[in-house]
């Protein structure tokens, strides 16, 4: 689904005050028009979910009310009910970990379709050798769970204590993400991990993401400008 890409804001903060504050940034951007809305997504970070509670998600949703908004639930069991706690709470989309039983993954996708909402399954600790035939499940359970595939994320995400990622890494994750493209073109390719615009340039030589989830280059100093660097 590639089109204009959009960026995620993955408000990984621990403190409640200062993550509202970010929330009401970026709302008060995309609600003047400084931001374009339909490009910009606002997640609460699993650990500020952890610190602060699932009603961090209602406090973002009243703070940013018109942004689409992320729940990073990182759902490894229970896939109903932490997915409905997230929908319930506000979030558009929720996240179930690739590694999960797939009956986990199914759950979450199948409470997605009954709230009208959408899923994004995150291969955080999915080495790229297994990854391609751990997709074909995500997108065949997808499927038969009835969740349509433009509701479908993937998130192929290094997490901090991986460390960046190389240039070889992007380059092998570009074959990975033709062949889903090919198989399935209207589900969205998200990017995650430590980036920052000149890791932006080095993905965008092999691929382009449908998604830039981005949180400490944004998060440490929110702005507009920041937040735009990944949208031109």
């Amino acid at each position: 689904m590639v089109g204009k890409a959009a960026v995620q804001i993955a408000v990984d903060v621990v403190d409640e005050k200062e993550a509202l504050r970010i929330a009401g940034i970026i709302g008060s951007a995309c609600q003047s028009g400084e931001l374009p809305m339909d490009r910009v997504i606002l997640e609460a970070g699993t650990p500020l979910i952890k610190a602060c509670g699932v009603g961090i998600i209602s406090k973002m949703r009243l703070a940013a009310p018109q942004v689409k908004l992320l729940a990073d639930m990182k759902t490894a069991d229970v896939g109903r009910l932490e997915a409905s706690l997230a929908y319930t709470s506000g979030a558009d989309a929720t996240t179930v970990l690739a590694l999960a039983p797939r009956s986990t993954i199914r759950a979450v996708m199948e409470t997605a379709v009954e709230m009208g909402r959408e899923v994004s399954v995150d291969f955080l600790g999915v080495s790229l050798e297994r990854a391609e035939p751990l997709l074909g499940e995500v997108v065949s359970t997808a499927s038969e769970a009835g969740l349509p595939a433009e509701r479908l994320i993937v998130s192929f995400h290094r997490g901090v204590d991986e460390g960046a990622a190389s240039t070889e890494y992007f380059e092998k994750l570009a074959s990975i993400v033709s062949k889903l493209r090919e198989r399935e073109p209207r589900v969205r390719v998200a990017i995650a991990g430590g980036l920052t615009p000149d890791s932006k340039r080095a993905v965008e030589v092999f691929f382009k993401p449908d998604i830039y989830v981005v949180g400490r280059y944004i998060t440490a100093a929110p702005s507009v400008s920041r937040i735009l660097e990944f949208l031109t």
